[in-house]
């Protein structure tokens, strides 16, 4: 194989090492990049839809009190937004969610807080509506509302356990450029070997050898392996030595 051939082989494979593993880490890179997007855009929904979901438990919780003090239901249109907007959320949260167990919780205590609005507003009088609000409502309440909250804490949980796991994918997309640049640094270490070899070292024993018989009348003498290009050079200074050998 020539030198032009063997140094061609060698640019053209570290050439190849370094477009693939650049190849992998921006496949790994725009992995990490759509799972990070992918993850910020579901934890602002969570979050959205939890703060969503207390808004409208404070609106039930308004009308009922008011239904409460005044003794009518002339905020029932406003509980029933409140309860529509809460259903909405909720139905919502479900979509975007991947484990739906963590709503579990909610779901249970969003059942709770509903029945005893509905079994009270379907079977008591007018005048138990403040000791029901005190006595039983608050704590279904309240049930619904730490429901909530602890699911958005789970959330911020789980967020932080996923973006563990996406340092860990930084860590892996990185991994094929080291390896690659330490693998390009050994092949060009090799390539400087083999270049030196059988191109700087051959070409440098010519120039001496040359030097030698110019100067000192030494005979022109290299050893070499190989049938490249300075080993054709070397049989023609020999031939051109041998030409003006017989000229004299």
């Amino acid at each position: 194989m020539g030198i032009r051939k063997k140094i061609l082989v060698g640019f053209v494979s570290l050439g190849f090492l370094l477009f693939f593993s650049g190849i992998v880490s921006l496949v790994e890179l725009t992995r990490l990049g759509r799972a990070t997007q992918s993850l910020l855009e579901t934890s602002a929904s969570n979050m959205e839809q939890a703060k969503k979901m207390l808004d409208a438990v404070q609106e039930q919780n308004t009308a009922l009190l008011q239904m409460a003090i005044l003794g009518n239901k002339q905020y029932d249109s406003l509980y029933l937004a409140g309860r529509n907007s809460f259903d909405k959320a909720l139905a919502e949260a479900t979509v975007t969610i991947r484990d739906l167990s963590e709503l579990d919780s909610v779901y249970a205590a969003r059942e709770r807080y509903n029945a005893v609005i509905d079994h009270h507003f379907s079977s008591q009088a007018t005048e138990d509506h403040i000791p029901w609000f005190i006595d039983t409502y608050k704590t279904s309440y309240y049930e619904l509302t730490t429901a909530i909250k602890n699911y958005m804490i789970d959330a911020q949980s789980t967020l932080g356990n996923k973006a563990a796991r996406l340092e860990n994918n930084a860590h892996r997309a990185t991994v094929p450029s080291v390896i690659a640049l330490g693998v390009a640094i050994l092949v060009i270490i090799i390539f400087f070997y083999f270049i030196d070899l059988y191109f700087v070292h051959p070409v440098t024993g010519i120039t001496q050898a040359l030097q030698n018989y110019l100067n000192q009348k030494i005979p022109f003498k290299v050893t070499m392996e190989g049938k490249d290009e300075v080993f054709r050079l070397k049989e023609l200074i020999e031939k051109l030595i041998m030409l003006a050998k017989k000229s004299e």
